[in-house]
């Protein structure tokens, strides 16, 4: 079979992930092959819930690589939220999810059926000529510059969650509500209000795509690299989607190598986060708005609407891209808009009806079960259930950027160190410190942004600047400012970076000059040139973290990373809560520690930020002898203080002052039966486990 000229480039950079993943992992090949194909049929099964709607939506005309990226995104926005609706319901189970599938396999195949006879819109070529030969050899070296980024994402995706990565607290926050969430509306057979869990109140867009992979698998654990996948999956088509929006040819593998070698994307793609969903939104809702600036593309009140569902999608995968992505894009876009005021605030305007119709549903989520659309935010307005001021004031003081940090200069500081990886410090002797640090943006992402910008100038241009901005200006004022909350402004920067190819920007005279066009030429060439250099040194950068936790795991456990893909069932076996409680029966209250994925007895648990009902009892004045008889009321038979996890808390969060190991004693003296602790090497002691003895 002859491949054609066009796709070589994807199937030699399939041919390098493939040598790079079996470098990695021999037997990861199996867990890729089964749960990636679970992952991708999900992808499969949304393009064609997304197909219809893309085509009615007046984008069945787009190019091929387009329609695509727009159809997946609605159907991956649909299928989240048929799930969020029959889990609420409580009738979501396997059966029902398989035909969640075949029903979107179906409508799409029907609509490929259609586009081909001529019924449902014709898919038009990309118009640009076939690439030489030579051209085809140059991108595919190029494009084999990402080969390492997609193996170590696809690496870490296979791995069971909570082994990568240090700076995430070994995906602390996955095994606390991002799977852990889902895994127990699964296990409660629908969707409810967790007020143990503050955060699985938050927008969950990819959530309920991992609640419907738990169903199709048939359990949590089972799901979990598919989870992982699917998100992978997400990150590769968001790059996708910026490359089909951008100046086509040299440009376009620009955006890709780029955007794909950022190491953000296969640093936080391999766990199931959710900040590859929102880039793909993101990325799709950005090209929708860039397609209003080109005369050549066909735009309508439909395009505008089309736009403002993805942006909205984006924001029910995280609330602060509601401000990044949904506010940013809209404003950027109506202050760029050609036309007078009335012509820019009408597609504005659709957009912003489309972008409150996606996140509608997790407002009315939350205003059914807590009372606030916004849970757990604007208490002061809206109150909440199993909320209050307290709760409020420990949040916001817990998201605060250290004092050191919180000033101008601070936070200046802080965008320096994560953006361009250097750490400025002022010196004891009062002169400025600079030490070089490592950027999982990358070291040519930006610089090749404000290349692009100076080369394009065009309104497309300014657009993305101004969003870009911004976000930027966002992230410093809104949040505490770690490094992946800034995770979306790879879309603008990434599609700025091609603007050295776009010649759309440029004046008749501008294009027909020899001079300016050789000069032009030259700078191309000098910014691929740069891209795979940056590339080169992300992948290393990559490479290096794995092969850190490579080692650090073989010293652990004895057993390399290349040899744990697929084993959720040995994190299972050594969780200490299961093997200090052997009785599968047992009851077990879990104080401190919240990453409870792998905990497999009946248990409660709850974050920093919540209140755990027997701790506000002992803080309300109960004895020992009350506290223990209020666990056997509720007939819990163990409990688990996790002293390092609480001593953390205590420092960073907030943690109730009476749970102390002198505590811990006095209830022994009251009827709770101590099982030997572990400790460190060390002798601190990690967490301790107490039996609820009989009356």
């Amino acid at each position: 079979m002859q491949i054609r000229r066009e796709y070589i480039p994807v199937v030699v950079l399939l041919a390098g992930v493939a040598v790079a993943f079996s470098v990695l992992t021999a037997g990861g090949w199996l867990v890729l092959l089964t749960d990636g194909l679970l992952a991708g049929v999900v992808i499969a099964a949304a393009a064609g819930w997304g197909a219809w709607p893309a085509v009615w939506l007046g984008l069945g005309q787009r190019r091929v690589g387009q329609q695509v990226c727009v159809a997946t995104a609605l159907g991956l926005g649909i299928l989240g939220m048929v799930t969020l609706v029959l889990g609420v319901s409580g009738v979501l189970n396997r059966p029902v999810a398989w035909g969640l599938l075949t029903v979107g396999g179906v409508v799409g195949l029907a609509r490929v059926s259609g586009a081909q006879a001529g019924r449902a819109g014709v898919v038009r070529p990309t118009g640009a000529p076939a690439a030489a030969a030579p051209a085809v050899a140059l991108r595919s070296l190029v494009l084999v510059a990402l080969a390492v980024p997609v193996a170590v994402a696809l690496f870490g995706a296979v791995l069971p969650p909570g082994m990568l990565w240090a700076d995430e607290a070994k995906g602390y926050d996955v095994l606390e509500y991002h799977l852990q969430g889902p895994r127990e509306y699964f296990d409660a057979g629908r969707m409810t209000f967790l007020p143990h869990n503050v955060y699985t109140s938050f927008p969950q867009q990819m959530e309920m795509l991992y609640l419907l992979l738990m169903h199709l698998a048939g359990g949590p654990y089972v799901a979990a690299m598919a989870a992982q996948l699917l998100h992978v999956l997400c990150g590769v088509l968001a790059v996708v989607a910026l490359g089909c929006w951008g100046p086509g040819g040299w440009g376009r593998v620009v955006v890709w190598v780029v955007a794909g070698s950022v190491p953000w994307l296969a640093y936080l793609g391999c766990l199931a986060y959710v900040e590859c969903g929102l880039l793909l939104f993101g990325a799709v809702a950005a090209g929708l708005v860039v397609d209003h600036y080109r005369e050549e593309t066909r735009c309508d009140w439909r395009t505008a609407l089309a736009a403002g569902l993805c942006a909205g999608l984006a924001g029910g995968c995280k609330y602060t891209a509601l401000a990044f992505v949904g506010a940013g894009l809209g404003i950027a876009w109506l202050c760029t808009l050609r036309g007078g005021l009335g012509r820019r605030v009408r597609p504005v305007g659709l957009y912003t009806v489309g972008a409150l119709i996606a996140f509608s549903p997790w407002l009315i989520r939350n205003a059914a079960f807590t009372g606030n659309p916004v849970y757990p935010f604007a208490y002061e307005w809206f109150g909440g259930k199993a909320w209050s001021v307290e709760q409020a004031g420990q949040w916001d003081r817990g998201h605060r950027l250290p004092v050191e940090d919180a000033s101008l200069a601070g936070r200046g500081r802080v965008a320096v160190r994560e953006l361009f990886g250097l750490d400025l410090r002022q010196r004891d002797d009062g002169d400025l410190g600079l030490e070089a640090a490592g950027t999982l943006f990358g070291l040519v992402l930006v610089p090749l942004a404000v290349v692009g910008l100076l080369a394009a100038r065009s309104r497309v241009a300014l657009m993305l600047t101004i969003w870009g901005a911004l976000m930027f200006v966002a992230w410093m004022t809104l949040t505490h400012m770690p490094g992946r909350f800034a995770v979306p402004l790879i879309i603008p920067l990434a599609m700025l970076a091609g603007g050295v190819f776009d010649r759309r920007g440029q004046g008749a005279a501008e294009q027909r000059s020899a001079v300016k066009a050789g000069a032009r030429a030259w700078l191309g060439v000098a910014v691929v040139a740069v891209a795979v250099v940056g590339a080169t040194l992300n992948a290393r950068m990559l490479w290096r973290l794995l092969d850190e936790h490579d080692r650090f795991w073989t010293e652990v456990s004895e057993v390399r990373l290349g040899a744990w893909p697929g084993r959720t069932d040995w994190l299972v076996e050594s969780n200490e809560v299961n093997m200090h409680v052997s009785d599968p029966n047992a009851y077990v209250w879990l104080v401190g520690r919240a990453n409870v994925f792998y905990v497999s007895r009946r248990l409660h648990y709850t974050v920093a930020f919540n209140r755990d009902p027997w701790v506000e009892y002992a803080r309300g004045g109960a004895g020992p002898d009350e506290c223990v008889r209020w666990l056997r009321s509720r007939n819990v038979t163990h409990v688990v203080f996790s002293w390092a996890e609480i001593a953390r808390l205590r420092r960073t969060y907030g943690f109730a002052e009476v749970v102390t190991p002198a505590w811990a004693e006095e209830l022994v003296a009251a009827g709770l039966a101590r099982v030997p602790a572990d400790r460190e090497p060390s002798g601190r002691l990690l967490s301790e486990v107490f039996e609820v003895a009989p009356e």
